[in-house]
């Protein structure tokens, strides 16, 4: 049974990402995939982002010293198969909510002298959820290349599912026919 932990990066509860998102994972729940979903939108930070004091390069632990929230969830990620984020494309990139998670993910790296480095999700999947307005040229393709290179660097597998050109109202992408059939289709392969 694969475990599945999806952090929610998109502000509107009720928009396209988080619908879309949550037929993937209801896909996933049903091959029998233990799934947990973390609204980063909701969770407290001292600060916002790292703070690059590297505390966490000089421990041991692979959590953010910083102990808020946040690094507390962080934290959690190396217990799980597969490590999903998804958000709308905000200025080509993730939402401002969501990025302040991925920056505190530093912590889950140990970066030595003469490139040497561990991670704590190596041979995890990593994977994406995405929507955006635009097209994936140039727009969707460079926020998914914002987490297929650190996927790359870790030794994690990646796959994304992204949903371009969306001008459905918020929360209607899913009655698409050929969405919906996309995004459970999506989160029955993170579950296999």
């Amino acid at each position: 049974m694969k475990k599945i932990i999806c952090i929610h990066g998109g502000p509107r509860k009720n928009g396209n990402t988080r619908a879309v998102t949550a037929l993937a994972m209801e896909a996933a729940r049903n091959q029998k995939a233990e799934v947990v979903e973390i609204d980063a939108t909701a969770l407290e930070a001292k600060v916002p982002g790292c703070l690059a004091c590297h505390k966490c390069q000089k421990s041991e632990e692979f959590m953010c010293s910083l102990g808020d929230p946040v690094a507390q969830a962080v934290a959690t990620l190396p217990a799980y198969d597969v490590i999903v984020l998804s958000t709308p494309l905000y200025w080509w990139s993730y939402s401002a909510q969501l990025k302040i998670f991925v920056d505190r993910m530093y912590s889950l790296g140990k970066f030595g002298e003469n490139g040497n480095y561990r991670f704590s999700l190596a041979n995890k999947k990593l994977a994406l959820i995405a929507t955006a307005g635009g097209p994936i040229e140039s727009n969707l393709e460079l926020l998914e290349q914002q987490w297929r290179a650190p996927a790359e660097m870790m030794g994690c597998s990646f796959a994304s599912c992204l949903f371009p050109n969306v001008a459905a109202a918020p929360g209607k992408l899913v009655d698409d026919p050929a969405v919906a059939e996309k995004a459970r289709q999506f989160g029955k392969m993170l579950a296999g």
